[in-house]
């Protein structure tokens, strides 16, 4: 396994039984980070991705679920803290209404992000655009999935780099290389994906 990539869409508005049997997999911890989000839907989905990163981390290392322990500083991109593995291991999710998007990389860091396609904020554009950028949106025939292509590959770099959207995005071309040709973009169902990779 070099990089992984899973989406999992999901509609459910209520917290069920299912669901509080899933927290039974994750950390106290991480149960409390779900518990503060306003709305089931959101709790929901941060479960889900808390529960495919699990799940995707054992199948490929081995480990149990119960010995791994994660490390998320505020603000920061969540990492394996223990156990120790051989191989290196780098991992990033993120989530938005309805769907989950996860990515699991031995080889490189990685990361990731997924928006679904609708009614874009395009006044936010002249803050978080670079010029190439503004002018591929506003020459694309399909302005909304051209805003949030642009947006899920900026995210993506961001959070491969470890820097989050604390940079000045407007520096940031992702149509331009180096950075274009590390991401991936694609839609699945309605959502745009994007995932980032660099080399260690």
């Amino acid at each position: 396994m070099s990089t992984k990539v899973y989406f999992l869409k999901d509609n459910t508005e209520n917290w069920g039984p299912v669901h509080d049997y899933l927290s039974g997999f994750v950390s106290a911890e991480r149960r409390e980070k779900i518990n503060r989000y306003k709305f089931e839907s959101d709790r929901m989905l941060s479960l889900y991705a808390a529960v495919i990163t699990r799940l995707a981390i054992v199948r490929e290392t081995g480990i149990k679920n119960d010995e791994l322990v994660f490390d998320c500083p505020y603000m920061k991109k969540p990492t394996l803290s223990a156990p120790r593995t051989d191989t290196p291991l780098d991992f990033n999710f993120s989530h938005t209404k309805g769907a989950v998007l996860m990515g699991l990389s031995t080889d490189s860091t990685i990361g990731v992000d997924v928006e679904r396609i609708r009614k874009a904020p395009f006044n936010t554009m002249k803050m978080v655009c670079h010029p190439a950028e503004a002018d591929y949106i506003n020459s694309s025939s399909d302005k909304e999935k051209a805003f949030f292509e642009i947006w899920t590959k900026k995210e993506a770099y961001t959070k491969c780099m470890g820097t989050g959207l604390s940079v000045d995005l407007k520096s940031i071309n992702t149509l331009a290389a180096p950075i274009c040709e590390n991401i991936e973009t694609f839609i699945q169902d309605g959502y745009v994906c994007s995932v980032c990779t660099l080399k260690k």
